[in-house]
């Protein structure tokens, strides 16, 4: 493998677009996404990505990978005989959205709109979305260094909103699910991938 100096980023700075399963991605891929837009336009007019605003930066996004493990099985002869893997993995993307408006309550929460506000059940069912997460190292780069697409996902809130930082945060868990046989669970983007 090369050594890559220019492939070495901090995540100093970065934000979730999300959209309904299905919606395909911009023309230009991760070079199409930038940190303050609003919307994104995908290849398909009627729809967008939709970036969900501010996210906590002391409680950054998180990735996890869980299970997937291997386990070896020796014979009376070979002590690493046959390797097998023991479980099947699971990904979660965690974020901390700081943005109390309606809009990012009802994604979380799959709530609706009430006179006072947005109405929310403490067993909504999940909201299924696909997520674009961006990434850079500096706040008015032209382009994102690094990201990630996961085209199935299920939103559901990480627990109630905390009120103990320095603002106030809803966390929000996306579960990664499989979008089809043959198809990726999710893909890293690169700018090289975009014609860079």
């Amino acid at each position: 493998m090369a050594i890559n100096d220019d492939s070495v980023f901090f995540a100093e700075y970065g934000t979730v677009f999300y959209a309904e399963v299905g919606t395909p991605l911009p023309t230009g891929g991760l070079k199409a996404f930038h940190l303050t837009d609003t919307e994104v336009a995908s290849t398909e007019a009627s729809k967008k990505w939709k970036n969900l605003g501010h996210t906590s930066n002391s409680n950054k996004l998180e990735i996890s990978l869980e299970g997937g493990e291997s386990e070896a099985f020796r014979s009376w002869l070979k002590s690493n005989l046959k390797t097998k893997k023991s479980s099947d993995g699971s990904m979660t993307v965690t974020a901390n959205a700081l943005q109390m408006d309606a809009e990012t309550l009802k994604l979380i929460f799959n709530g609706r709109d009430t006179a006072n506000g947005v109405g929310a059940n403490i067993n909504s069912d999940p909201k299924p979305l696909a997520i674009v997460v961006i990434t850079q190292e500096a706040q008015n780069a032209a382009n994102p260094e690094f990201g990630f697409y996961f085209p199935k996902t299920k939103a559901t809130p990480s627990g109630g909103p905390q009120l103990n930082g320095d603002f106030i945060e809803q966390g929000v868990v996306f579960t990664v699910e499989s979008p089809g046989t043959g198809k990726d669970d999710f893909e890293f983007m690169l700018l090289q991938d975009a014609g860079e």
